[in-house]
């Protein structure tokens, strides 16, 4: 696992790298194993203090590989490569410095990127959605797995090294959307599919969603494909997906607001997926996160959240964990947490949503969750009084501190 943050306040932003570099993942020289604490990585081949352009507006990564989003809409690659994730042409097992990834001549600028263990899924600014990286389980959308066996017991995948676009969306127009274990529906084309503009794509280990842009004639589609074990892709049955196939039920749910309003949010966990309603803020969840109980196989209200009338503002999966924050700055956090990933304190895990106390009354900006790590950015927000900010500030300083000796151990 590895991790960057973007440090805007300054007039050329900073960016910060840490976690394991065992495939130079970092961007840092392979003698560089793992990086114990936020670093700035500095002496990018793309920076230049003079030019704004060449600021970094945005990070995703991967189980071992990384992306980063430039202000010219350049984007810049590093780490392990051997699906062609890294789109630079080739499928050269280790990418060793950030390199510029080769781009579709047609495509303007890039709004947003995000990765799974091994793909990268790119939405441009006219709503098209690009792919690259392994087709093992379909989550290039690309319609195949490309399989084909090298050897008598050994098979392999016809995976993408240049990031490439997906037009072809579907629906299963039949499906008995309360059943599940239904793999009698018929899954065809959506008429003017290649129409289709996504606003927000997001990734798990091996599936992604992408949100259809906002309409005022339609509520907001969201589309699922690539591995569907544990149901996270939402269509009532562990089948993966080739193409993005429209998660039939989101359609038919009572969101609490009129189908020609806001934007879906979604967040991917490694075997899970999430929605949040814009006005309301309903999560709806499917999948699994933790090693027991059964899986939910289409998305389902999170009823402890809204029948408390919790408002949740921001949302993140991992690995074995969901972690939800509201609008009267609480945070709530359920699944596996052995590594401390729940922020309870210590070593725990939950079954339900519980309260992350050292978190309660701080307002959570954004948060994002790894395999074995969760990420907070916490302070005061635009809506926060003079009052609030300076509560807010001095509760953000009373948190829990990183010292040395922490790091030293984990040196050890």
């Amino acid at each position: 696992a590895h991790s960057f943050c973007l440090d805007d306040n300054s007039s050329a932003p900073v960016l910060y790298g840490w976690g394991r570099n065992e495939s130079q993942q970092l961007g840092l020289p392979a003698n560089v194993k793992n990086v114990f604490q936020p670093t700035v990585l500095d002496g990018l081949p793309f920076h230049d203090d003079d030019n704004d352009d060449n600021s970094v507006v945005m990070a995703a990564v991967g189980k071992s590989h990384s992306v980063l989003l430039l202000q010219d809409s350049s984007l810049w690659a590093v780490g392990a490569n051997k699906s062609g994730q890294c789109s630079v042409r080739n499928f050269q097992d280790v990418i060793g410095n950030w390199r510029k990834c080769v781009l579709p001549e047609e495509v303007e600028a890039w709004v947003q990127i995000a990765c799974g263990e091994d793909f990268t899924v790119a939405l441009s600014s006219a709503g098209h959605m690009y792919s690259c990286g392994s087709s093992q389980y379909g989550q290039l959308g690309n319609g195949e797995t490309g399989e084909y066996f090298v050897t008598a017991n050994k098979l392999a995948y016809a995976n993408c090294h240049t990031l490439e676009r997906r037009s072809t969306f579907c629906h299963a127009p039949n499906e008995k959307l309360h059943a599940n274990n239904d793999k009698s529906a018929k899954v065809v084309p959506l008429p003017n599919s290649s129409d289709i503009l996504i606003q927000q794509v997001a990734c798990g280990k091996h599936h992604t969603l992408a949100v259809e842009a906002a309409s005022v004639n339609a509520r907001p589609r969201i589309f699922s494909f690539g591995c569907g074990d544990y149901g996270c892709l939402g269509h009532g049955v562990q089948q993966d997906e080739y193409f993005p196939r429209m998660i039939g039920v989101v359609d038919k749910l009572p969101l609490g607001y009129p189908k020609d309003t806001q934007q879906l949010p979604v967040k991917a966990g490694a075997h899970c997926s999430l929605f949040r309603t814009p006005t309301t803020g309903h999560v709806y969840y499917w999948g699994k996160h933790r090693s027991v109980g059964e899986a939910t196989m289409r998305p389902q209200l999170v009823d402890v959240l809204a029948n408390n009338q919790h408002v949740v503002t921001s949302m993140a999966a991992g690995g074995q964990t969901v972690i939800c924050s509201t609008g009267l700055a609480q945070t709530v956090s359920w699944g596996q947490g052995p590594h401390g990933e729940l922020g309870m304190g210590k070593a725990k895990s939950s079954s339900k949503p519980t309260f992350v106390e050292t978190l309660n009354g701080i307002p959570v900006l954004d948060m994002a969750a790894g395999y074995g790590h969760t990420l907070f950015v916490v302070g005061p927000d635009d809506k926060s009084s003079a009052k609030e900010v300076k509560e807010i500030n001095k509760a953000v300083e009373e948190l829990p501190q990183i010292k040395e000796e922490d790091l030293e151990g984990l040196e050890d």
